[in-house]
Protein backbone atom coordinates (compact mmCIF):
# COMPACT_ATOMS: atom_id res chain seq x y z
CA UNK A 1 0.00 0.00 0.00
CA UNK A 2 1.24 3.54 -0.90
CA UNK A 3 1.75 5.74 1.83
CA UNK A 4 -0.03 8.67 0.47
CA UNK A 5 -2.73 5.67 0.62
CA UNK A 6 -2.12 5.05 4.26
CA UNK A 7 -2.12 8.33 5.58
CA UNK A 8 -5.49 9.11 3.58
CA UNK A 9 -7.30 5.35 5.35
CA UNK A 10 -5.39 5.39 8.43
CA UNK A 11 -3.79 8.32 9.69
CA UNK A 12 -5.70 11.32 8.73
CA UNK A 13 -9.29 10.49 10.12
CA UNK A 14 -7.51 10.10 13.68
CA UNK A 15 -5.58 13.09 13.08
CA UNK A 16 -8.78 15.49 12.04
CA UNK A 17 -10.87 13.12 15.45
CA UNK A 18 -8.37 15.35 17.63
CA UNK A 19 -8.76 18.60 15.41
CA UNK A 20 -6.10 20.78 13.15
CA UNK A 21 -2.58 19.38 13.63
CA UNK A 22 -0.09 21.52 14.87
CA UNK A 23 2.73 22.89 12.16
CA UNK A 24 6.30 20.95 12.39
CA UNK A 25 9.02 23.50 14.04
CA UNK A 26 12.18 23.23 12.75
CA UNK A 27 13.93 20.07 13.78
CA UNK A 28 17.39 18.71 12.74
CA UNK A 29 18.28 15.19 13.61
CA UNK A 30 21.22 13.62 15.25
CA UNK A 31 23.67 11.61 12.81
CA UNK A 32 23.61 7.80 13.91
CA UNK A 33 26.60 6.79 15.35
CA UNK A 34 25.97 4.03 13.44
CA UNK A 35 23.46 4.27 10.17
CA UNK A 36 20.60 2.20 10.17
CA UNK A 37 19.20 0.75 6.96
CA UNK A 38 15.53 0.60 5.22
CA UNK A 39 13.88 1.94 7.27
CA UNK A 40 10.50 4.20 5.81
CA UNK A 41 10.39 6.52 8.54
CA UNK A 42 14.36 7.55 9.58
CA UNK A 43 16.48 10.81 8.83
CA UNK A 44 13.48 12.67 7.38
CA UNK A 45 15.33 15.83 6.61
CA UNK A 46 13.68 19.43 7.55
CA UNK A 47 15.19 22.76 6.24
CA UNK A 48 15.50 25.59 8.81
CA UNK A 49 12.85 27.35 9.46
CA UNK A 50 10.59 24.86 7.28
CA UNK A 51 6.89 23.70 8.42
CA UNK A 52 4.53 21.43 7.52
CA UNK A 53 1.27 23.05 7.93
CA UNK A 54 -0.73 19.67 6.91
CA UNK A 55 -0.63 16.11 6.07
CA UNK A 56 -0.36 16.72 2.90
CA UNK A 57 2.90 18.12 3.09
CA UNK A 58 4.17 15.78 5.44
CA UNK A 59 3.62 12.82 2.94
CA UNK A 60 4.87 14.63 -0.03
CA UNK A 61 8.44 15.05 2.63
CA UNK A 62 7.84 11.49 3.13
CA UNK A 63 7.34 10.43 -0.14
CA UNK A 64 10.93 12.43 -1.55
CA UNK A 65 12.96 10.54 1.17
CA UNK A 66 11.19 7.64 -0.26
CA UNK A 67 12.47 8.41 -4.19
CA UNK A 68 15.53 9.06 -2.96
CA UNK A 69 16.10 5.92 -1.05
CA UNK A 70 14.94 3.90 -4.45
CA UNK A 71 17.82 5.95 -5.99
CA UNK A 72 20.15 5.58 -3.89
CA UNK A 73 19.48 1.48 -4.09
CA UNK A 74 19.12 1.51 -7.59
CA UNK A 75 23.09 3.55 -7.79
CA UNK A 76 24.58 1.06 -5.17
CA UNK A 77 22.86 -2.21 -6.54
CA UNK A 78 24.28 -0.93 -10.66
CA UNK A 79 27.62 -0.44 -8.57
CA UNK A 80 27.38 -3.76 -7.62
CA UNK A 81 27.16 -5.07 -11.14
CA UNK A 82 28.99 -2.39 -13.33
CA UNK A 83 32.28 -1.95 -10.43
CA UNK A 84 32.61 -4.85 -8.01
CA UNK A 85 33.20 -8.10 -10.55
CA UNK A 86 36.12 -6.00 -12.47
CA UNK A 87 38.02 -4.90 -9.32
CA UNK A 88 37.22 -8.44 -8.01
CA UNK A 89 38.44 -10.29 -10.91
CA UNK A 90 41.70 -7.53 -11.16
CA UNK A 91 42.24 -8.36 -7.55
CA UNK A 92 42.31 -12.07 -7.87
CA UNK A 93 44.69 -11.94 -10.79
CA UNK A 94 46.87 -9.34 -8.49
CA UNK A 95 47.17 -12.09 -5.69
CA UNK A 96 47.70 -15.27 -8.41
CA UNK A 97 50.87 -13.25 -9.80
CA UNK A 98 51.91 -12.79 -6.44
CA UNK A 99 51.27 -15.45 -4.37
CA UNK A 100 51.96 -18.50 -6.64
CA UNK A 101 55.96 -18.09 -5.26
CA UNK A 102 54.81 -19.72 -1.88
CA UNK A 103 53.01 -22.81 -4.29
CA UNK A 104 56.35 -22.77 -6.46
CA UNK A 105 58.36 -23.57 -3.43
CA UNK A 106 56.28 -26.45 -2.51
CA UNK A 107 56.84 -27.44 -6.16
CA UNK A 108 60.53 -27.80 -5.98
CA UNK A 109 61.53 -24.25 -7.10
CA UNK A 110 63.95 -23.30 -4.43
CA UNK A 111 65.84 -26.48 -4.62
CA UNK A 112 66.14 -26.60 -8.56
CA UNK A 113 67.44 -22.66 -8.75
CA UNK A 114 70.02 -24.26 -6.22
CA UNK A 115 68.99 -21.63 -3.82
CA UNK A 116 69.65 -21.45 0.23
CA UNK A 117 66.83 -20.34 2.83
CA UNK A 118 68.43 -16.59 2.83
CA UNK A 119 68.60 -16.50 -0.96
CA UNK A 120 64.96 -17.60 -0.84
CA UNK A 121 64.30 -15.30 1.59
CA UNK A 122 65.45 -12.30 -0.35
CA UNK A 123 63.17 -13.42 -3.56
CA UNK A 124 60.20 -12.89 -0.88
CA UNK A 125 61.80 -9.66 0.37
CA UNK A 126 62.17 -8.10 -3.52
CA UNK A 127 58.58 -8.06 -4.05
CA UNK A 128 57.60 -6.52 0.03
CA UNK A 129 60.81 -3.95 -0.36
CA UNK A 130 59.59 -2.72 -3.53
CA UNK A 131 55.56 -2.97 -2.77
CA UNK A 132 56.27 -0.97 0.66
CA UNK A 133 58.55 1.31 -0.92
CA UNK A 134 56.23 2.71 -3.61
CA UNK A 135 52.68 1.86 -2.16
CA UNK A 136 52.29 5.52 -1.86
CA UNK A 137 51.15 5.72 -5.45
CA UNK A 138 47.80 4.83 -4.02
CA UNK A 139 46.95 8.88 -4.12
CA UNK A 140 47.67 8.34 -7.70
CA UNK A 141 43.97 6.99 -7.68
CA UNK A 142 42.85 10.76 -6.72
CA UNK A 143 44.87 12.64 -9.28
CA UNK A 144 44.73 10.41 -12.71
CA UNK A 145 41.63 9.08 -14.40
CA UNK A 146 41.47 5.69 -13.14
CA UNK A 147 40.73 3.79 -16.26
CA UNK A 148 44.14 5.25 -17.26
CA UNK A 149 46.19 4.28 -14.43
CA UNK A 150 44.88 1.14 -13.62
CA UNK A 151 44.87 -0.49 -17.45
CA UNK A 152 48.43 0.65 -17.46
CA UNK A 153 49.17 -0.85 -14.30
CA UNK A 154 48.08 -4.28 -15.71
CA UNK A 155 49.96 -3.90 -18.83
CA UNK A 156 52.82 -3.43 -16.31
CA UNK A 157 52.15 -6.33 -13.36
CA UNK A 158 50.87 -8.79 -16.43
CA UNK A 159 54.39 -8.62 -18.29
CA UNK A 160 56.11 -8.76 -15.30
CA UNK A 161 54.14 -12.10 -14.51
CA UNK A 162 54.89 -13.37 -17.81
CA UNK A 163 58.48 -13.71 -17.47
CA UNK A 164 58.85 -15.03 -14.40
CA UNK A 165 58.61 -18.89 -15.57
CA UNK A 166 61.95 -18.00 -17.88
CA UNK A 167 64.38 -17.60 -14.62
CA UNK A 168 67.00 -19.80 -14.15
CA UNK A 169 68.90 -18.00 -10.89
CA UNK A 170 68.65 -16.08 -8.16
CA UNK A 171 69.46 -12.37 -10.18
CA UNK A 172 66.35 -13.38 -12.64
CA UNK A 173 64.14 -14.45 -10.48
CA UNK A 174 64.63 -11.17 -7.69
CA UNK A 175 64.26 -8.81 -11.17
CA UNK A 176 60.63 -9.96 -11.94
CA UNK A 177 59.71 -10.01 -8.36
CA UNK A 178 60.83 -6.38 -8.21
CA UNK A 179 58.52 -5.30 -11.38
CA UNK A 180 55.70 -7.43 -9.89
CA UNK A 181 55.82 -5.72 -6.67
CA UNK A 182 56.16 -2.10 -8.67
CA UNK A 183 53.06 -2.28 -10.43
CA UNK A 184 50.67 -3.58 -7.87
CA UNK A 185 51.85 -1.67 -4.92
CA UNK A 186 49.62 1.22 -7.34
CA UNK A 187 46.59 -0.94 -7.36
CA UNK A 188 45.97 -3.39 -4.06
CA UNK A 189 45.90 -0.40 -1.65
CA UNK A 190 44.32 1.92 -4.28
CA UNK A 191 41.03 -0.15 -4.70
CA UNK A 192 39.86 0.04 -1.36
CA UNK A 193 40.39 3.79 -1.12
CA UNK A 194 38.82 3.97 -4.83
CA UNK A 195 35.70 2.02 -3.55
CA UNK A 196 34.97 4.54 -0.61
CA UNK A 197 34.52 7.52 -3.07
CA UNK A 198 32.16 5.31 -4.58
CA UNK A 199 29.78 3.43 -1.68
CA UNK A 200 28.48 5.21 1.00
CA UNK A 201 29.93 4.05 4.55
CA UNK A 202 27.31 2.51 5.83
CA UNK A 203 27.48 -0.12 2.16
CA UNK A 204 31.04 0.20 1.79
CA UNK A 205 31.85 -2.79 4.90
CA UNK A 206 30.29 -5.44 2.28
CA UNK A 207 31.69 -4.88 -0.68
CA UNK A 208 35.49 -4.60 0.90
CA UNK A 209 34.37 -7.35 2.37
CA UNK A 210 33.90 -9.16 -0.87
CA UNK A 211 36.78 -7.55 -2.68
CA UNK A 212 39.43 -8.58 0.16
CA UNK A 213 37.90 -11.68 0.47
CA UNK A 214 39.00 -12.48 -3.33
CA UNK A 215 42.66 -12.87 -1.94
CA UNK A 216 41.82 -16.12 -0.07
CA UNK A 217 39.61 -17.13 -3.03
CA UNK A 218 42.47 -16.51 -5.16
CA UNK A 219 45.00 -18.36 -2.97
CA UNK A 220 42.10 -21.09 -2.69
CA UNK A 221 42.32 -21.45 -6.95
CA UNK A 222 46.18 -21.08 -6.03
CA UNK A 223 46.26 -23.96 -4.28
CA UNK A 224 43.25 -25.81 -6.55
CA UNK A 225 45.53 -25.30 -9.25
CA UNK A 226 49.04 -26.02 -8.19
CA UNK A 227 47.72 -29.41 -7.12
CA UNK A 228 46.67 -29.97 -10.80
CA UNK A 229 49.22 -28.85 -12.47
CA UNK A 230 52.20 -30.87 -9.74
CA UNK A 231 50.53 -34.13 -11.59
CA UNK A 232 51.81 -32.79 -15.14
CA UNK A 233 54.65 -35.17 -16.54
CA UNK A 234 56.98 -33.36 -18.49
CA UNK A 235 60.53 -32.75 -19.32
CA UNK A 236 60.06 -29.08 -17.30
CA UNK A 237 60.12 -29.08 -13.83
CA UNK A 238 56.81 -28.95 -11.95
CA UNK A 239 57.42 -25.62 -10.24
CA UNK A 240 57.58 -23.88 -13.46
CA UNK A 241 54.92 -25.34 -14.60
CA UNK A 242 52.76 -23.71 -11.68
CA UNK A 243 54.26 -20.67 -13.15
CA UNK A 244 54.20 -21.25 -16.47
CA UNK A 245 50.48 -22.36 -17.42
CA UNK A 246 51.29 -21.89 -20.89
CA UNK A 247 54.03 -22.27 -23.67
CA UNK A 248 55.45 -21.89 -27.18
CA UNK A 249 55.75 -24.72 -29.34
CA UNK A 250 59.22 -25.76 -29.84
CA UNK A 251 62.03 -27.71 -29.11
CA UNK A 252 62.58 -28.94 -25.38
CA UNK A 253 65.43 -27.17 -25.77
CA UNK A 254 64.27 -24.38 -26.45
CA UNK A 255 61.41 -24.40 -23.94
CA UNK A 256 62.97 -23.41 -20.72
CA UNK A 257 64.55 -19.86 -22.35
CA UNK A 258 61.22 -18.84 -24.17
CA UNK A 259 58.40 -20.07 -22.02
CA UNK A 260 55.36 -17.38 -21.34
CA UNK A 261 53.77 -17.95 -18.09
CA UNK A 262 49.40 -17.35 -18.76
CA UNK A 263 49.80 -15.67 -15.09
CA UNK A 264 50.89 -12.86 -16.77
CA UNK A 265 49.07 -13.59 -19.71
CA UNK A 266 45.00 -12.61 -18.43
CA UNK A 267 46.23 -9.46 -16.67
CA UNK A 268 47.32 -8.18 -19.95
CA UNK A 269 44.65 -8.85 -21.90
CA UNK A 270 42.03 -7.55 -19.62
CA UNK A 271 43.84 -4.19 -19.60
CA UNK A 272 41.77 -3.24 -22.69
CA UNK A 273 38.58 -4.07 -20.49
CA UNK A 274 39.43 -2.09 -17.88
CA UNK A 275 40.38 1.17 -20.19
CA UNK A 276 37.17 1.54 -22.00
CA UNK A 277 34.51 -0.30 -18.74
CA UNK A 278 36.41 1.18 -15.55
CA UNK A 279 34.58 4.30 -13.70
CA UNK A 280 36.82 7.12 -13.19
CA UNK A 281 34.12 8.23 -10.29
CA UNK A 282 30.75 8.36 -9.60
CA UNK A 283 30.12 11.79 -11.69
CA UNK A 284 31.42 10.61 -14.51
CA UNK A 285 29.90 6.60 -14.90
CA UNK A 286 28.51 6.28 -18.07
CA UNK A 287 26.23 3.50 -16.91
CA UNK A 288 24.24 5.58 -14.44
CA UNK A 289 21.77 8.22 -15.01
CA UNK A 290 22.45 12.02 -15.13
CA UNK A 291 20.02 12.33 -12.24
CA UNK A 292 21.80 8.58 -10.48
CA UNK A 293 25.30 10.42 -10.89
CA UNK A 294 23.73 13.64 -9.46
CA UNK A 295 22.64 12.01 -6.51
CA UNK A 296 25.77 9.24 -6.00
CA UNK A 297 27.76 12.36 -5.29
CA UNK A 298 25.14 13.96 -3.07
CA UNK A 299 24.59 10.80 -0.95
CA UNK A 300 28.22 9.72 0.21
CA UNK A 301 27.51 12.23 2.81
CA UNK A 302 31.08 14.42 2.89
CA UNK A 303 32.05 17.02 0.71
CA UNK A 304 35.39 18.12 -0.09
CA UNK A 305 35.78 20.81 -2.60
CA UNK A 306 39.40 19.83 -2.98
CA UNK A 307 40.08 19.81 -7.00
CA UNK A 308 40.04 16.28 -8.52
CA UNK A 309 43.56 16.29 -9.63
CA UNK A 310 45.24 18.43 -6.33
CA UNK A 311 46.20 17.21 -2.97
CA UNK A 312 45.28 18.91 0.22
CA UNK A 313 48.17 19.94 2.01
CA UNK A 314 45.55 20.29 5.48
CA UNK A 315 44.61 16.88 4.78
CA UNK A 316 48.13 15.03 4.48
CA UNK A 317 49.15 16.92 7.82
CA UNK A 318 45.81 16.32 9.43
CA UNK A 319 46.07 12.54 8.40
CA UNK A 320 49.98 11.74 9.54
CA UNK A 321 49.12 13.76 12.94
CA UNK A 322 45.63 11.72 13.66
CA UNK A 323 46.37 8.88 16.10
CA UNK A 324 43.94 6.54 14.81
CA UNK A 325 45.84 6.28 11.73
CA UNK A 326 48.93 4.59 13.82
CA UNK A 327 46.80 2.05 15.74
CA UNK A 328 44.55 1.01 12.16
CA UNK A 329 48.50 0.95 10.94
CA UNK A 330 49.70 -1.16 13.92
CA UNK A 331 46.72 -3.51 13.53
CA UNK A 332 47.18 -3.92 9.45
CA UNK A 333 51.41 -4.67 10.63
CA UNK A 334 49.70 -7.85 12.63
CA UNK A 335 47.35 -8.76 10.35
CA UNK A 336 49.65 -8.22 7.50
CA UNK A 337 51.97 -10.66 9.12
CA UNK A 338 50.15 -14.02 9.38
CA UNK A 339 48.19 -13.01 5.91
CA UNK A 340 52.17 -13.04 4.28
CA UNK A 341 52.90 -16.49 6.24
CA UNK A 342 49.54 -17.93 5.15
CA UNK A 343 50.12 -16.63 1.35
CA UNK A 344 53.79 -17.74 0.90
CA UNK A 345 54.18 -20.87 3.66
CA UNK A 346 50.74 -22.43 3.84
CA UNK A 347 51.71 -24.87 1.42
CA UNK A 348 54.77 -25.40 3.45
CA UNK A 349 53.14 -25.92 7.08
CA UNK A 350 50.83 -28.34 5.50
CA UNK A 351 53.44 -30.43 4.11
CA UNK A 352 55.49 -30.00 7.01
CA UNK A 353 51.94 -32.48 8.76
CA UNK A 354 53.40 -34.64 6.65
CA UNK A 355 51.58 -34.79 3.20
CA UNK A 356 53.10 -34.88 -0.13
CA UNK A 357 54.22 -32.02 -1.74
CA UNK A 358 51.36 -32.16 -4.19
CA UNK A 359 48.81 -33.11 -1.20
CA UNK A 360 50.15 -30.22 0.48
CA UNK A 361 48.85 -27.91 -2.52
CA UNK A 362 44.97 -29.28 -2.40
CA UNK A 363 44.71 -29.09 1.50
CA UNK A 364 45.45 -25.73 1.46
CA UNK A 365 42.38 -24.80 -0.68
CA UNK A 366 39.61 -25.27 1.92
CA UNK A 367 41.13 -22.88 4.50
CA UNK A 368 41.43 -20.43 2.25
CA UNK A 369 37.69 -20.80 0.96
CA UNK A 370 36.65 -20.64 4.58
CA UNK A 371 38.76 -17.27 5.22
CA UNK A 372 36.36 -15.87 2.19
CA UNK A 373 33.05 -17.07 3.68
CA UNK A 374 34.08 -16.03 7.82
CA UNK A 375 34.89 -12.21 5.87
CA UNK A 376 31.21 -11.91 4.04
CA UNK A 377 29.73 -13.49 7.40
CA UNK A 378 32.09 -10.50 9.64
CA UNK A 379 31.10 -7.80 7.62
CA UNK A 380 27.16 -8.51 7.71
CA UNK A 381 27.40 -8.87 11.58
CA UNK A 382 29.37 -5.68 12.03
CA UNK A 383 27.32 -3.69 9.98
CA UNK A 384 24.20 -5.76 11.87
CA UNK A 385 25.06 -4.44 15.34
CA UNK A 386 27.50 -1.44 14.33
CA UNK A 387 30.49 -2.54 16.10
CA UNK A 388 33.56 -3.02 13.97
CA UNK A 389 35.97 -2.89 17.05
CA UNK A 390 34.65 -6.12 18.59
CA UNK A 391 34.13 -7.91 16.14
CA UNK A 392 38.01 -7.39 14.88
CA UNK A 393 39.00 -8.40 17.64
CA UNK A 394 36.71 -11.60 17.95
CA UNK A 395 38.21 -12.77 14.59
CA UNK A 396 41.82 -11.69 15.69
CA UNK A 397 41.45 -13.85 18.78
CA UNK A 398 40.12 -16.67 16.71
CA UNK A 399 43.48 -16.50 14.69
CA UNK A 400 45.71 -16.13 18.00
CA UNK A 401 44.15 -19.20 18.97
CA UNK A 402 44.55 -20.79 15.45
CA UNK A 403 48.54 -19.70 15.46
CA UNK A 404 48.66 -20.83 18.87
CA UNK A 405 47.70 -24.53 18.30
CA UNK A 406 50.51 -24.70 15.06
CA UNK A 407 53.30 -23.43 17.66
CA UNK A 408 52.26 -25.76 20.40
CA UNK A 409 50.15 -29.10 18.87
CA UNK A 410 52.13 -31.44 17.40
CA UNK A 411 49.26 -34.27 16.28
CA UNK A 412 48.55 -34.18 12.23
CA UNK A 413 44.78 -33.34 12.32
CA UNK A 414 45.30 -30.64 15.21
CA UNK A 415 47.58 -28.70 13.00
CA UNK A 416 45.43 -28.91 10.75
CA UNK A 417 42.40 -27.55 12.46
CA UNK A 418 44.69 -24.55 13.83
CA UNK A 419 45.69 -23.72 9.95
CA UNK A 420 41.56 -23.19 9.87
CA UNK A 421 41.62 -21.11 12.85
CA UNK A 422 44.21 -18.87 11.87
CA UNK A 423 43.04 -18.27 7.92
CA UNK A 424 39.43 -17.96 9.36
CA UNK A 425 40.50 -15.33 12.16
CA UNK A 426 43.49 -13.31 10.47
CA UNK A 427 40.91 -12.32 6.94
CA UNK A 428 38.23 -11.15 8.25
CA UNK A 429 40.43 -9.22 10.98
CA UNK A 430 42.25 -7.59 8.40
CA UNK A 431 39.22 -6.76 5.81
CA UNK A 432 37.24 -5.37 9.10
CA UNK A 433 40.29 -3.14 9.62
CA UNK A 434 40.39 -1.60 6.70
CA UNK A 435 36.68 -0.99 6.24
CA UNK A 436 36.94 0.75 9.86
CA UNK A 437 39.78 2.83 8.90
CA UNK A 438 37.91 4.40 5.48
CA UNK A 439 34.74 4.87 7.36
CA UNK A 440 36.34 6.90 9.40
CA UNK A 441 38.39 9.25 7.81
CA UNK A 442 36.67 12.13 5.89
CA UNK A 443 38.40 13.83 3.31
CA UNK A 444 39.44 12.29 -0.45
CA UNK A 445 43.31 13.51 0.68
CA UNK A 446 43.66 12.48 3.83
CA UNK A 447 41.75 9.05 3.48
CA UNK A 448 44.21 8.31 0.56
CA UNK A 449 47.70 9.81 3.02
CA UNK A 450 46.09 7.48 5.96
CA UNK A 451 45.20 4.68 3.44
CA UNK A 452 49.10 5.01 2.30
CA UNK A 453 50.27 4.55 6.01
CA UNK A 454 48.51 1.85 6.95
CA UNK A 455 49.77 0.44 3.47
CA UNK A 456 53.52 1.04 3.64
CA UNK A 457 53.25 0.57 7.68
CA UNK A 458 51.52 -2.49 7.70
CA UNK A 459 53.65 -4.11 4.90
CA UNK A 460 56.73 -3.95 6.86
CA UNK A 461 55.59 -7.17 8.79
CA UNK A 462 55.92 -8.59 5.64
CA UNK A 463 59.87 -8.86 6.09
CA UNK A 464 59.70 -10.80 9.06
CA UNK A 465 57.09 -13.07 7.74
CA UNK A 466 59.95 -13.95 4.56
CA UNK A 467 62.76 -15.02 6.58
CA UNK A 468 61.15 -16.27 9.86
CA UNK A 469 60.18 -19.60 8.07
CA UNK A 470 62.96 -21.45 6.82
CA UNK A 471 63.61 -24.45 6.34
CA UNK A 472 65.45 -25.29 8.98
CA UNK A 473 62.48 -25.10 11.40
CA UNK A 474 60.51 -27.57 9.68
CA UNK A 475 58.11 -29.54 10.22
CA UNK A 476 56.80 -27.58 13.28
CA UNK A 477 57.51 -23.95 12.72
CA UNK A 478 57.56 -23.13 16.04
CA UNK A 479 59.37 -19.72 15.82
CA UNK A 480 57.46 -18.30 12.64
CA UNK A 481 53.87 -19.61 14.21
CA UNK A 482 54.42 -18.53 17.95
CA UNK A 483 55.43 -14.62 16.27
CA UNK A 484 52.11 -15.31 14.57
CA UNK A 485 50.20 -16.10 17.58
CA UNK A 486 51.83 -13.15 19.49
CA UNK A 487 51.05 -10.29 16.83
CA UNK A 488 47.58 -11.42 16.21
CA UNK A 489 46.65 -11.45 19.60
CA UNK A 490 48.37 -7.86 20.31
CA UNK A 491 45.32 -6.78 17.57
CA UNK A 492 42.77 -7.47 20.32
CA UNK A 493 43.21 -4.63 23.00
CA UNK A 494 44.56 -2.40 20.24
CA UNK A 495 41.06 -2.68 18.35
CA UNK A 496 39.17 -2.61 21.60
CA UNK A 497 40.81 0.56 22.94
CA UNK A 498 40.39 2.29 19.74
CA UNK A 499 36.45 1.00 20.12
CA UNK A 500 35.67 2.71 23.12
CA UNK A 501 38.06 5.79 22.54
CA UNK A 502 35.95 6.43 19.36
CA UNK A 503 32.74 5.68 20.97
CA UNK A 504 33.25 8.33 23.81
CA UNK A 505 34.42 10.89 21.05
CA UNK A 506 30.66 10.44 20.00
CA UNK A 507 29.45 10.97 22.97
CA UNK A 508 31.47 13.72 24.02
CA UNK A 509 29.93 15.40 20.32
CA UNK A 510 26.49 14.74 20.72
CA UNK A 511 26.87 16.64 24.47
CA UNK A 512 28.78 19.52 22.58
CA UNK A 513 26.35 19.91 20.20
CA UNK A 514 23.42 22.38 20.87
CA UNK A 515 20.78 21.04 18.23
CA UNK A 516 21.44 17.57 16.91
CA UNK A 517 23.34 16.76 13.87
CA UNK A 518 22.41 16.30 10.90
CA UNK A 519 21.33 12.82 9.83
CA UNK A 520 23.49 10.79 7.36
CA UNK A 521 21.86 11.89 4.05
CA UNK A 522 23.05 15.53 5.00
CA UNK A 523 26.29 16.70 3.59
CA UNK A 524 28.62 18.24 5.43
CA UNK A 525 32.11 20.24 4.24
CA UNK A 526 34.91 18.14 5.46
CA UNK A 527 37.57 20.09 3.04
CA UNK A 528 38.93 21.97 6.13
CA UNK A 529 38.19 20.15 9.28
CA UNK A 530 38.23 16.22 7.93
CA UNK A 531 36.67 14.04 10.65
CA UNK A 532 36.87 16.08 13.57
CA UNK A 533 33.99 18.54 11.96
CA UNK A 534 31.52 18.22 14.93
CA UNK A 535 28.52 16.61 12.22
CA UNK A 536 30.68 13.62 11.64
CA UNK A 537 30.43 10.78 14.02
CA UNK A 538 32.61 7.77 13.74
CA UNK A 539 31.62 3.89 13.42
CA UNK A 540 33.23 1.97 16.59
Amino acid sequence: MHLHSLYRQLLLPICNSFGPLPPFKSTSCKMQTQPKHDEMFENIEYASGEKAGDIEETVSIIQERERKNTLSRAISRKLDIHLMPLLCVLFVLSYLDRGNIGNAKTAGAQADLGLSSVQWSWVLLSFYITYTCFEWLVLCWKIFPAHIYVSCLCIGWGAAAMCSGAVHNLGGMIATRVLVGFFEAGFGAGVPYFMSMAYKRSELGVRLAVLLGTSPIANCIAGAMAYGISHIKSDIESWRWILIIGQYSLAPKQRSKLTLTTEGIPTVLIAPVVYFYLMDNVATAKFLTEDERTFAVERLQTIDTTAKSKLSKVQIWAGISDYKSYCHALIHFCCNYSFACLSNFLPTIVQGLGYTSIRAQGLTAPPYLGAFICCVFAAFASNKFGQRGPMTAAFATLGAIGYGLLASQKDTNVRYAAIWFASCGVFPALALNMTWMLNNQAGDTKKGTVMSMLAIFGQCSSFVASTIFPVEDKPYYVKGTAVGCGLTGLIVPISLFLHFKLKAENKRRDALSATANAPEGHRIDVTALGDAHQGFRYFT
